[in-house]
């Protein structure tokens, strides 16, 4: 735990070295005026089928004991940063909404359910969820600077949601009243799919 925190922190720190370097905003920052960096570190968080999915992964992580984000981040971290990268080119510009919708849904199951997972099972989910998070985080507009900036606070904010979700959840998982929380936690997130899938299946 000790080793993901300090890689997280420096992760943290070469990201906030971009913040010297000026650059125009783009059509993918989330709140006016805030900038490409940091606009890109919100947007995740903005979206909602992206937050079910950063939820219900950070829920799935967090629930399992003893706490190890080892194999969901080295899936996670370098997937998510390809994908991102990707979305330059212009091939992918949305993902599907179901499709991500999708994820959360299976996630929010599966920590109602609390059942073990082998290892290759959490990893296909953090892998498929990365891949689908990233491809659907495309900047519309801006000069390649503004795109690069914002395109790394996107990456960060990915990457610190799920990692500060988990930590922060595995601390209350000692006593039974807890666990069963996080089921409910997860049975929320799944009803929560199922509303926003029905809403993106109508238009």
């Amino acid at each position: 735990m000790k080793r993901n925190k300090s890689f997280l922190r420096r992760l943290l720190s070469v990201a906030l070295l971009l913040l010297a370097l000026p650059g125009t905003a783009s059509a993918h920052t989330a709140i006016a005026g805030v900038g490409d960096f940091f606009g890109g570190v919100i947007h995740p968080v903005t979206t909602p089928a992206h937050l079910l999915v950063l939820l219900g992964l950070g829920l799935l992580a967090g629930q399992r004991t003893p706490l190890n984000l080892k194999t969901p981040l080295a899936i996670f971290i370098p997937v998510s940063a390809i994908a991102l990268l990707l979305t330059t080119a212009g091939i992918v510009k949305t993902v599907y909404p179901p499709i991500l919708i999708g994820i959360a849904l299976i996630a929010g199951v599966l920590v109602a359910l609390a059942k073990p997972l082998p290892v290759a099972a959490v990893g296909a989910i953090f892998a498929l969820a990365a891949l689908a998070l990233g491809l659907d985080s495309a900047v519309e507009q801006g000069t390649a600077l503004s795109i690069a900036k914002t395109l790394v606070g996107t990456w960060l904010g990915l990457v610190l949601a799920v990692a500060d979700i988990a930590y922060y959840l595995s601390i209350f998982t000692k006593q039974k009243w807890q666990q069963v929380g996080i089921r409910v936690a997860g049975s929320w997130i799944t009803a929560a799919s199922f509303m926003v899938l029905a809403f993106a299946l109508r238009r």
